[in-house]
This record gives C-alpha cells, structure tokens and sequence, in this order.
C-alpha cells in the first residue's frame, strides 16, 4: 500500500517471507549436510540472512539469521555452537539490511561486501567457539589460520576463503537479481 511518498507493506508478507527465507537455507543446508556431510563448501544460513536483510530490510535480516542456524541445527544436533552461529548469522543479516538500506549495489560491490561479512562471521564463530579452550590471543589467531590450514583435527587447506567466496558469489547474484526487480517494481508504480 502507497500512502504519498511511503511504502508500507503489510506485516504478513514480511513474515512469509522470512519464513519461506529461512525454510529454503534449512532445507538447503540438510540436503548439503545428506549429501556431502558436514564439509563446508556453501553457508546457506548466512548467505540466506544477507538476502533476507537486503529484501526485508536489518531487523527481518536479523530473525532469519537466527532462525536459519536454530532450525537447521534441531535437525543436524543443537549444541552450544548454536547459539554462537545463529546469534552472529543475525548480526550478519541486520549489517546486510543496514548497508543494503540506503542503496543498490552493482555485483561485484555485492560480491565484495558479502564476502567481507562473510569472512568476519567466520573468524568471529571460530574465535568463540575457541574460546573457551584457550587464551583470546591464542583463539584470535587459531581462528584465523583455521581459514586456510588445518587445526584442531581440521583436514582441508583454504576451506574458509573457498566456503566464503562461493557463498558471496550466489549471495551477490540473489541480490542483484532482487535489486533488478525492485526497480522494475519502482518503474511500473
């Protein structure tokens, strides 16, 4: 609905969305988890709370986020991980709708700025999910080289800049596709 200048859309469409958001990284990340195990190729979760964000606006970007990681992970086992992953999912989500809010980018400013999420949301998780196990300092830096070698009983050399950059590349093209037919929306009106 078109009140003037403003745009108010009804409450339910955003939590269908949200919903259909949230249900599609889930269902993506078990049939990923089904097929390939827990190897970490793609982040449903986040790269679906950036989309979310960017449609939806931060605090839509936030809830899937959360709800991503939470219900997927009832399904995969839930653990103290899942309060790390889904509260820094969120926090990825909100930051993509507060970037996304004031402009549309072109691909590869997409592809950049999801990837820069994407790389703090995995030095983030691996440094508090070491935590507990060690000093900060030591935490800080195991997270960081856990990115690109193997640590504690890890097995895959680079598997951080690959997981982030494959998700940035289908993150960026979701957006910009949705960008396009917002203004194809903008242009009808």
């Amino acid at each position: 609905m078109k009140i003037g200048k403003i745009t108010y859309k009804p409450k339910t469409k955003d939590i269908t969305l949200i919903a259909n958001l949230t249900a599609a990284a889930v269902a993506l990340r078990i049939i990923k988890h089904t097929i390939v195990g827990p190897f970490q190729f793609i982040n449903f979760p986040c790269a679906f709370s950036v989309i979310a964000g960017v449609m939806l606006g931060p605090l839509n970007g936030l809830i899937t986020g959360i709800l991503t990681f939470i219900v997927s992970d009832i399904f995969l086992g839930l653990g103290p991980w899942t309060f790390v992953t889904s509260t820094l999912s969120g926090i990825i989500g909100l930051t993509s709708g507060l970037i996304w809010k004031t402009k549309n980018l072109s691909k590869t400013e997409a592809l950049i700025l999801s990837y820069l999420l994407f790389l703090v949301y995995d030095v983030a998780s691996s440094f508090l999910l070491y935590l507990p196990f060690m000093p900060p300092m030591k935490a800080f830096i195991i997270g960081i080289i856990g990115l690109f070698m193997p640590v504690m009983g890890g097995y895959l050399y680079a598997i951080g800049p690959i997981t982030e950059f494959s998700t940035a590349m289908i993150t960026s093209i979701i957006i910009t596709k949705i960008n396009g037919y917002k203004e194809e929306e903008n242009n009808e009106n």
